[in-house]
């Protein structure tokens, strides 16, 4: 495309005198497919809205240079890690988008101490940030909580608990399998969709990726029926401009699946970045839960790295934390099985505050056919002594993290046995 988005709103925003506000669009920290996107797609959706850009009839896009207000698309993570999502670079290699050329959350400009300085700018730019694919901002950056006035997500509605004193709009929707979709509905018409601007492939991407290209055991649990009529939709228009040998949905779902979870690409990056890459935070009142979503099989990792220095990963997290801090806080991860099934992990670094048949009752009761097995280990360090439990679940790779939250959640805040009681009894 002749017109490079990035580069020309990065460029205007660092030469406008006439600047007045500015808003950020920025995703969440694990800044996988749907986060990025949604940055992206809701940052060129607003600018088209507030005549930043303008599309002629022949839908050429053009840049008002005279505009007083500015959107832009911030990756939640640090600048330079971006390649750590092999599928996210991927994509961007493919349809020509520079990763240098969006904002990062490491940018000086989000400096605690330098916040929202503009260097283009000797005058207070009035400036804003809205969320997306997440409600929850990381601790680390509570700073930011009183700039949020708008939120785009697809995940069940956790209380913020009035984090936000400058909230204006809020878009929460759930079970929707993609927050793209929401953005899309809201922003993109089909019957004038500025396709000179964005491939209508690329903002079906996460989608793709998200429905699992709309596989029927997922339908209500990962996709409903709005992520079908937006993609539908969407897909006319990719059709209508490209012949259908040209064009193959379902392979071009493939190539970015495998890209994803490419085992020995993945491996390559490290244990460290493997656990950290696509990792959230959850705080269930006085416990707090660190997740990772393991982009290959648990026992590929362990295969190659072994599994004290998986260990040795989540006592990163544990560092520097009180007893009683440690003992409230659980290392979650979840990966691919094979056969339909899904790995879960709870890790504690002293014992598990339940026992085997607590947590096996409870995920009965959510969904008996879901369930396939659970087991609770002693874990052993290099020198052979005690260090901490960890539940091991299979269930059904219907579930997700954004589908299993709600449920573990559930579960520990209604726990009542205490941690030295469900030891003993796991033992």
């Amino acid at each position: 495309m002749d017109f490079n988005y990035l580069k020309e709103i990065r460029n205007l925003y660092e030469t406008s005198a006439s600047l007045l506000e500015i808003i950020f669009i920025m995703g969440n920290n694990t800044c996988d497919m749907d986060s990025s996107l949604s940055a992206y797609l809701l940052s060129i959706g607003k600018n088209i809205k507030q005549g930043v850009i303008t599309l002629s009839k022949k839908g050429n896009p053009s840049l008002n240079s005279e505009t007083k207000i500015l959107y832009l698309p911030v990756l939640n993570i640090q600048r330079g890690t971006l390649p750590h999502r092999i599928d996210v670079k991927y994509i961007f290699d493919q349809f020509g988008i520079d990763e240098n050329d969006f904002w990062y959350v490491s940018d000086e400009i989000f400096n605690q101490n330098k916040l929202f300085q503009h260097k283009n700018n000797t005058n207070n730019i009035k400036t804003s940030l809205i969320l997306v694919d997440h409600t929850i901002l990381p601790d680390e950056q509570n700073y930011l909580s009183e700039y949020v006035i708008g939120i785009y997500d697809h995940h069940l509605l956790s209380s913020y608990n009035n984090q936000y004193k400058n909230l204006q709009f809020c878009n929460i929707t759930y079970p929707v399998g993609s927050c793209t979709t929401l953005i899309l509905a809201d922003y993109f018409d089909d019957d004038d969709f500025p396709e000179k601007l964005v491939s209508p492939l690329l903002a079906v991407t996460a989608i793709l990726l998200d429905t699992k290209n709309f596989n029927s055991d997922f339908y209500e649990n990962r996709w409903v029926d709005l992520d079908s009529k937006i993609f539908k939709k969407l897909k006319k228009i990719i059709k209508k401009d490209k012949d259908e040998d040209t064009i193959n949905i379902k392979q071009y779902y493939k190539q970015i699946k495998d890209m994803k979870h490419d085992i020995d690409k993945n491996l390559s990056l490290g244990i460290g970045a493997l656990v950290t890459k696509d990792q959230k935070c959850f705080n269930w009142k006085n416990k707090k839960a660190i997740w990772s979503s393991l982009p290959i099989s648990y026992e590929e990792i362990k295969k190659k790295f072994g599994h004290q220095k998986i260990i040795n990963q989540y006592m990163n997290f544990y560092k520097g934390k009180t007893n009683d801090e440690q003992k409230n806080t659980f290392f979650i991860t979840n990966s691919s099985l094979g056969k339909k099934q899904k790995l879960f992990t709870i890790f504690n670094p002293f014992k598990l505050p339940f026992n085997k048949d607590e947590i096996k009752n409870e995920l009965v009761k959510n969904s008996e056919k879901d369930f396939y097995s659970l087991d609770i280990n002693n874990v052993i360090d290099e020198e052979e002594r005690p260090n901490g439990e960890v539940c091991n679940i299979v269930l059904a790779d219907t579930y997700s993290r954004k589908s299993f939250e709600p449920v573990l959640k559930s579960f520990f805040l209604n726990l009542k046995t205490d941690s030295k009681e469900s030891g003993e009894q796991n033992k």
